[in-house]
């Protein structure tokens, strides 16, 4: 019994693990969902990922639409493993439309905006470790101190979290919006994109970023909470609450490629390399 159990929730996170943030903020939402309130939400790209990830969220909102035609705009992307990719790029595809968003909608349904806004702003608050850390080993102090003032605003004016009193107020320092992570810092550090990986239910990566999303999690509060299957169920609750945001863009970006595989590859690469510029 203990076996099927664990296997059950193991079942129960692949489900509900994030699809890569493809975090284009003017995507309509391709289902009805209703808007968050301005103030509501975390104003963070983030609500990209792919991003996502949520402790490893990337986005896409650098796609150029005419990269599918042009294989040039990915020239020195290493894709040594197109068969490996382009097979779990069409398992992804059919959990992210087929499964996980009927789910979804049935969720979302049921579900209050007022309480998923709040899920989503709480786990934000809970990832402020790998922004705070990744700003720092970048040298970026203000960006660090920045994100410090919203988590002690956020904590404790914003009841742990649930609101986000802080993205009312901006900052008297200018400063990016993009959220940092591990693999960002390894790119600004000078290290190489590797060769590009689709993961099942994780979507695009690339050697480099998943050796930082393999950090970010254990800068991630979440990863502490015990026993194991608990944690994977709020990290899994976290991604599945926040999945109309990238479905919508995700389903945007696929309709509009002649070749949806190159398509996000490419927006992907195009984006990472463009946060790591910044």
């Amino acid at each position: 019994m203990k076996f099927i159990t664990k296997l059950l929730l193991i079942t129960s996170l692949v489900l509900m693990t994030a699809l890569p943030a493809l975090a284009d903020r003017r995507a309509a939402l391709a289902y009805s969902a209703p808007e968050y309130p301005a103030g509501a939400c975390v104003a963070s790209s983030m609500d990209s990922i792919p991003g996502t990830p949520h402790a490893h969220q990337t986005g896409l909102d650098t796609f150029d639409d005419d990269a599918e035609y042009a294989p040039h705009v990915t020239d020195g992307v290493n894709d040594p493993f197109e068969g490996w990719n382009r097979f779990w790029f069409g398992f992804n595809d059919f959990m992210y439309l087929d499964v996980i968003k009927p789910l979804h909608k049935g969720y979302s349904a049921v579900t209050p905006w007022e309480l998923r806004a709040g899920v989503n702003n709480f786990f934000h608050n809970l990832l402020y470790p790998i922004r705070f850390v990744s700003c720092l080993l970048q040298g970026k102090f203000a960006e660090a101190s920045v994100e410090s003032a919203r988590f002690v605003v956020n904590t404790t004016a914003g009841f742990g979290g649930l609101m986000n009193p802080a993205a009312d107020n901006k900052p008297l320092i200018e400063i990016s919006d993009d959220p940092e992570d591990l693999g960002q810092t390894f790119g600004v550090w000078g290290f190489g994109e590797g060769f590009y990986l689709v993961w099942p239910f994780l979507g695009p990566s690339s050697l480099r970023d998943t050796v930082g999303f393999a950090g970010d999690s254990f800068l991630n509060p979440v990863s502490y909470v015990t026993p194991w299957h608990s944690s994977l169920g709020l990290k899994s609750y976290d991604k599945f609450n926040s999945f109309d945001k990238q479905i919508a863009q995700y389903e945007e970006l696929k309709k509009a490629a002649v070749e949806p595989y190159i398509a996000i590859r490419n927006a992907y690469v195009q984006s990472r390399r463009a946060h790591i510029e910044k």
